[in-house]
């Protein structure tokens, strides 16, 4: 319908609070009405017209006091001796019925009744009768049912009864309710929101792949795998977070990692292992906007990831759009339909789990009747799946499988080694021939030519002995030494954020353990009350005696010592 997309918009709430989810009655009626005329294919509106001209022709002779049965006759043999002009008897042959010269006396009869009550929409072939008129209680119907809420049909039945007092039916409001355009009906966008139709209503673009190149774009996303495993250091139940690449035009999977969390440590580690083993950095990476792939160690133009390793565009996904990364996505529901669930299916924790399952398995591990998998058997279970997931047709093109276009690569080395790769960078300022990163110090004498200019520091968060100092231009200068740390054992850089990341997540727990307790009234400020008693402290008291009744203490503050006081 044309306009249908303009009827569904939210506006100012009322006085009382309540808010209209949809345009005024007036339009949703004009909506809901058809358009027979327009909805006609051509033959049929030629049809129509001929039938029409025919009508006139009548009305005319009815016009100068013949009767209607002796106008269709005169009409029908006039045609008969042809003595109608030509464009009368192309109505009249045109509009006959196949195999016929000329339309029954009955069909002319009642064409001209039918244009009387519905003018020439009316005489359309297969014509079904008039539209329907529009009832009252479309509306409010359109409006109680257009709610985030999505309120049931039967509870918008009652109301229209109850509150509103109209006389319709269930099945009045049903059949109407099911009949509206799809904006307006149980998936519109009032009623299920913006977002979910934008996401599986609205149309979109389906696109295709076939004129890029295997390694042309690399498309990341991470993904909270669902089964346990244990930690590889507690040996506690532990979901590890996997960080996945593939190729975008092959579907291969090029590159993954299984760590604590997707983050900056995380992605750029896997990036780096990914380009060194195919010996290929691609154009372009389509990834989201996390804070693992978009922050300044990765993005920075001058010392970020993608710039050392010589990516030439980052493409960020649009928020809320996973149909943007649908190749990663549809990924991640096959390894859990195929993989995950069927590799030890005892230890599979997706929302789709029989629970009563599940709570036994936490129970048996956590009693030590059961062994949960190690990360080294999840990672020879999964690279050995991830063979046959590439050794499976393409879904562009049948006749071909994902490895075998993907050995069509043709390699763009990195501009550095897997190893310098792993760095991080950051540009520091040199001084007195040495830089000063968080709580480390780096020294070389080559750094005395370049006091008070700003270098880039390469670091290893794993080993932080040594230092790589370039230029700004990448030129290489030197490998500076660390010199000093403020710990008295000083932790490599990995370890700083591993004992960070717990403190904070120390600090979160602790804050909630405070609101539960204050909650109970178990919790309270000990300085606040001591500050608050003392002057009732300081203050006259006296002891009254009450027979038969429990002794209590007057603590009420004189107001002249309390004016002293002040």
């Amino acid at each position: 319908m044309k306009g249908a997309a303009q009827m569904v918009k939210f506006v100012e709430p009322s006085s009382n609070g309540a808010s209209r989810a949809i345009m005024p009655t007036a339009q949703v009626l004009a909506l809901r009405q058809r358009d027979p005329w327009r909805e006609a294919t051509e033959r049929a509106r030629q049809v129509a017209t001929w039938r029409e001209t025919v009508v006139a022709y009548v009305r005319t002779l009815m016009d100068a006091g013949v009767t209607q049965n002796n106008a269709v006759a005169l009409l029908l043999e006039r045609g008969q001796a042809n003595q109608l002009p030509a464009h009368f008897f192309a109505a009249l042959t045109g509009s006959a019925k196949a195999g016929r010269g000329t339309p029954s006396r009955s069909a002319i009869c009642e064409w001209c009744a039918l244009h009387r009550e519905g003018g020439i929409p009316a005489l359309l072939p297969d014509h079904k009768g008039r539209v329907v008129e529009a009832a009252g209680w479309w509306g409010p119907a359109l409006e109680y049912y257009n709610q985030p809420g999505k309120p049931d049909m039967s509870a918008v039945h009652r109301k229209l009864v109850e509150v509103d007092g109209f006389a319709v039916t269930y099945e009045q409001v049903r059949n109407y309710l099911t009949g509206v355009p799809s904006m307006l009906g149980r998936n519109s966008p009032a009623r299920i929101g913006k977002n979910l139709y934008r996401l599986t209503e609205k149309s979109f673009i389906r696109r295709s792949t076939e004129n890029a190149l295997p390694g042309d774009v690399y498309v990341a996303d991470g993904y909270r795998a669902d089964v346990y495993l244990a930690h590889p250091l507690t040996g506690d139940i532990w979901r590890p977070e996997l960080t996945v690449a593939l190729d975008m035009r092959s579907r291969v999977v090029v590159g993954w990692r299984a760590d604590e969390h997707e983050g900056t440590y995380a992605v750029q580690n896997m990036w780096a292992e990914c380009f060194a083993r195919w010996n290929h950095v691609p154009p372009f990476i389509y990834v989201d906007n996390g804070s693992g792939y978009k922050n300044k160690l990765m993005s920075d133009d001058l010392t970020g990831f993608y710039a050392r390793a010589g990516v030439q565009q980052i493409i960020h996904a649009i928020p809320g759009n996973p149909h943007g990364k649908g190749w990663v996505e549809r990924f991640f529901r096959i390894m859990k339909d195929d993989f995950l669930k069927l590799w030890m299916p005892e230890f599979y924790c997706g929302t789709d789990m029989a629970p009563e399952v599940l709570n036994h398995t936490v129970r048996e591990v956590k009693a030590g009747r059961m062994q949960l998998p190690t990360l080294a058997q999840f990672n020879d279970a999964f690279n050995n799946w991830l063979l046959r997931y590439a050794s499976r047709p393409h879904p562009e093109d049948k006749s071909v499988t994902r490895a075998s276009l993907w050995s069509g690569l043709v390699p763009i080395p990195p501009h550095t080694s897997v190893m310098e790769l792993k760095r991080q960078a950051v540009t520091l300022t040199v001084q007195r021939a040495s830089v000063k990163h968080g709580k480390r110090e780096y020294k070389h004498a080559e750094l005395h030519a370049f006091n008070g200019q700003k270098l880039v520091l390469e670091y290893d968060l794993m080993d932080d002995r040594v230092a790589v100092m370039r230029t700004l231009e990448g030129r290489w200068v030197c490998d500076a030494n660390l010199i000093s740390a403020i710990d008295v054992v000083a932790p490599n850089r990995l370890e700083e954020k591993r004992v960070s990341r717990a403190d904070n997540a120390i600090k979160r727990l602790q804050q909630k353990m405070d609101e539960q307790m204050a909650r109970a009234g178990r919790v309270f400020d000990a300085e606040a009350v001591a500050d608050g008693a003392m002057p009732v402290l300081e203050g006259e008291s006296s002891r009254i005696e009450v027979e038969d009744e429990v002794l209590l203490l007057d603590l009420t503050l004189d107001d002249t010592s309390t004016g002293d006081e002040a």
